[in-house]
């Protein structure tokens, strides 16, 4: 069985993954969201990511303080969920990763076609514009799970690099959330040949 690529990505209206600062503060996780993001996690069979969404998880997750009082169950649940997680990332600087991790440094795109080849489950894509457009543009990525939250940041880091080829998608499933964030699920549309 070929495993999928998912792209897992909150997105203002505007198209923004984050404000200008790489922040997300303006994404209003709550029990709804997070529940839905431990079932959708805990059944990948691994986690590709950019290095510095990389390295934002690792520092918060895997330090992530189950006993604090602010801490809740759902981020201990996807804490552990991400703990147990194959990781992959794509980079030309990080030189070293803990032990779970995986580096792709060459030829990314072979390497996430190889991985996708081996996987008998789907695998996340947790990236930045650039590694998304790339794995795109080579075929790649084959659904989208866009987390649209309602708010205009005005400017930020794009969903989708400057040169990225067109392609074409099919909405297969819409799901509204309490707190406003609107779950649209994309199938990328192959070209025929």
């Amino acid at each position: 069985m070929v495993g999928q690529l998912v792209s897992y990505m909150f997105t203002s209206l505007d198209g923004y993954i984050a404000d200008d600062d790489g922040q997300l503060d303006w994404v209003p996780i709550d029990h709804q969201l997070m529940a839905f993001a431990n079932d959708y996690f805990a059944d990948v069979g691994g986690i590709v990511f950019g290095r510095r969404i990389y390295e934002g998880f690792v520092e918060y997750w895997d330090h992530l303080d189950p006993g604090a009082p602010e801490t809740t169950e759902d981020e201990v649940r996807f804490a552990e969920i991400f703990g147990s997680t194959p990781r992959f990332v794509a980079t030309r600087t990080l030189e070293s990763a803990e032990p779970r991790t995986t580096l792709i440094r060459d030829d990314v795109a072979g390497a996430i076609g190889r991985l996708k080849a081996d996987a008998s489950a789907d695998l996340a894509l947790v990236a930045g514009p650039a590694l998304r457009s790339e794995l795109a543009a080579a075929g790649l990525l084959d659904r989208l799970l866009v987390l649209l939250v309602p708010v205009v940041l005005g400017s930020g880091i794009r969903h989708f690099a400057d040169e990225t080829h067109e392609f074409r998608l099919r909405l297969t499933d819409i799901r509204r959330f309490d707190g406003g964030v609107t779950l649209l699920d994309y199938q990328v549309l192959r070209a025929e040949p």
